[in-house]
């Protein structure tokens, strides 16, 4: 029986890997796309403001890309990427004991949550300890909890367990903020929200479950009563499964010029895992359409 060999194989479920497929699926490309959850770091997003023609939640607007991708016909597998190779003309994308093929590649696999690496952190996950507001928050309904971190995605966390939770801290090793201020002004103004400045989190206890939060201040240790902590840190590329094949990163993100090109013949990227310094699902979408292009030029055109 010969194997199938796809004109492109989409790596990422989030906004650029499934606008990608949008794209590919109406030039008509044979396109498969892998990745673990629909929706990808979008999912995270409790509201999305900033989406020309959308409001609402982030996993609302990704059913929406993934019924799209589908009516133009891609195909879709879920599971961990294991492994990539280049094999002469042919990439082999491993997924568990599955191996798919293609002509092309376009990586949209963004970025993964930044750790803490404190004690307490990987053992109490899942106990209390989250890095997912929307996902986890009502889990924690009239309790107690802390928020790391004091980017957009710390504010709007906070902001979501206010509603939800008796009391909200934040702690922020700086002295003020860095979130826009629109966000900040909210915080400020929601009576159940306390910034903790200049703290950095040395522990987080508990047993069963979480209990406190200990965190080092200029002068002093101080230890809070939380529920729950949730980890807004920020994100880093996921890129480490691409060392096989020599892709060229700049600062830890892919490397691509203005048509998702990367340094590796028909591998292509686009979103929030390359060096395109704005993070967002719209920028993100364009970058996913604009590699299809690409990919299809590279595949049908010879470009």
């Amino acid at each position: 029986m010969a194997k199938e060999v796809y004109d492109l194989i989409i790596l990422g479920t989030g906004p650029a890997g499934m606008s990608a497929a949008i794209y590919s699926g109406r030039y008509g490309m044979k396109t498969l796309i892998i990745g673990n959850v629909i929706g990808g770091t979008a999912n995270l997003a409790g509201e999305i403001e900033n989406y020309p023609g959308f409001t609402g939640s982030g996993t609302d607007l990704m059913k929406k890309f993934n019924e799209q991708a589908k009516s133009f016909g891609a195909e879709f597998e879920m599971g961990n990427i294991d492994k990539i190779e280049k094999i002469e003309d042919e990439f082999c994308v491993t997924v568990g004991d599955k191996e798919f093929f293609g002509h092309s590649i376009i990586s949209g696999l963004g970025l993964e949550r930044r750790k803490l690496g404190i004690p307490g952190e990987k053992k109490l996950l899942g106990k209390g300890v989250s890095y997912c507001a929307t996902c986890d928050g009502n889990f924690f309904r009239g309790k107690t909890v802390a928020v790391v971190g004091g980017s957009d995605s710390a504010a709007k966390a906070a902001i979501y367990l206010a509603d939800i939770c008796e009391k909200v801290y934040i702690s922020y090793r700086k002295e003020r903020m860095r979130c826009e201020p629109i966000n900040l002004k909210k915080i400020e103004a929601t009576k159940n929200i306390e910034i903790i400045y200049n703290s950095k989190p040395v522990e987080i206890v508990g047993d069963a479950k979480v209990t406190n939060l200990k965190l080092e201040l200029q002068d002093e240790e101080k230890s809070i009563k939380v529920d729950g902590v949730f980890i807004e840190v920020g994100s880093v590329p996921i890129t480490k499964i691409f060392d096989g094949l020599g892709v060229k990163l700049e600062n830890d993100y892919i490397k691509v010029d203005k048509e998702g090109r990367t340094s590796v013949e028909g591998f292509f990227a686009a979103g929030d895992g390359t060096n395109n310094p704005f993070k967002q699902v719209i920028t993100a979408t364009a970058d996913g359409a604009l590699a299809a292009r690409t990919a299809y030029n590279y595949i049908k055109v010879g470009e």
